[in-house]
């Protein structure tokens, strides 16, 4: 499988901060790097190696293959405005991610999870596509039926969770996109220029 399915903190630990769409821990005990020699690890780092480990914070974060990282960089690059932000909002915009900053769901993989199984709807029609482009004024809900909806209600209310984004409004299972996302909406610590400086020499 192309999806990342091993340990979440190692990831973290190979780029150095905690990733919120992998695991909703706080901080990383051990911040240096996974392996042996890790901790002997003191050399400076490649401009090429700052690049690849921006990319991957963006890529374990949202939970994406390379493949479709490079689909969402190709439309960046084909839009207008500055590539790094346009990169941002797309991969901000999608249905996983709402409902994961909405707070329904604890991870990515758990909100990619309740959107495959058909847990949620999006302006009361049902979505089960993770990569659904939300528009601002759309709504997302829990489907009424769902088992899902009482225990997303109540991870809403867990005070470890993120905070609900400025272009989200959530509220008892229902989230309302109000704008469309800027740059500093993203949960992660990234540079948005080093990732398109990285795709640029491909």
């Amino acid at each position: 499988m192309a999806r990342y399915r091993g340990p979440r903190l190692k990831k973290c630990r190979q780029v150095g901060v905690v990733l919120p769409g992998l695991t909703n821990r706080g901080m990383l005990k051990r911040a240096n790097p996974p392996g042996q020699h890790g901790a002997r690890r003191k050399t400076k780092p490649s401009d090429y190696k700052e690049r690849l480990m921006e990319k991957q914070k963006l890529r374990f974060h949202y939970g994406l293959s390379e493949r479709q990282l490079r689909r969402y960089v190709a439309q960046a690059f084909a839009g207008k405005g500055n590539s790094g932000h346009v990169l941002l909002q797309l991969l901000e915009r999608r249905l996983d991610n709402v409902v994961f900053r909405a707070g329904f769901a604890p991870t990515m993989a758990a909100a990619r999870q309740m959107v495959l199984h058909r847990h949620v709807t999006v302006n009361d029609k049902r979505v089960n596509i993770p990569s659904y482009q939300m528009r601002a004024g759309d709504t997302v809900q829990l489907n009424d039926k769902s088992k899902m909806k009482p225990r997303a209600i109540e991870a809403q209310k867990d005070p470890n969770n993120l905070k609900v984004p400025d272009y989200l409004e959530a509220a008892d299972g229902v989230a309302k996109m109000k704008m469309l996302p800027e740059r500093d909406a993203v949960p992660v610590d990234l540079d948005p220029q080093l990732i398109v400086e990285y795709y640029s020499g491909k």
